[in-house]
C-alpha cells in the first residue's frame, strides 16, 4: 500500500481562497469518496470538452468541405 505522501508526490501545494458560497457551491459538486482537487480537475475536464465540442459545432457551422478525394488530388497526395 502507498504511503500519503506518496500519493501526494506530484500536488502542488498552492491554496486558492474562495467565497464561502463558492466554497459551498463546490462541496455541492463533489462526489462522495472524492477529494476537491479531484472535483476541480473534472470541471476542468468538463469545461475543456465543452469549449472543444463549441469550437468544432462554430468549424461545422462555417466550414467549407471539399471531398477527400479531391483534397488528395490537390495536394498531390
Amino acid at each position: 500500500m502507498e504511503s500519503k505522501a506518496c500519493n501526494q508526490e506530484g500536488i502542488a501545494n498552492k491554496r486558492v481562497a474562495l467565497t464561502p458560497s463558492t466554497w459551498s457551491a463546490l462541496s455541492d459538486i463533489k462526489k462522495p469518496g472524492k477529494t476537491l482537487g479531484e472535483t476541480v480537475a473534472d470541471l476542468i475536464s468538463e469545461h475543456q470538452r465543452a469549449t472543444l465540442e463549441r469550437d468544432l459545432d462554430e468549424v461545422d457551422a462555417s466550414a467549407t468541405y471539399v471531398p477527400w478525394d479531391d483534397a488528395k488530388a490537390e495536394l498531390g497526395l
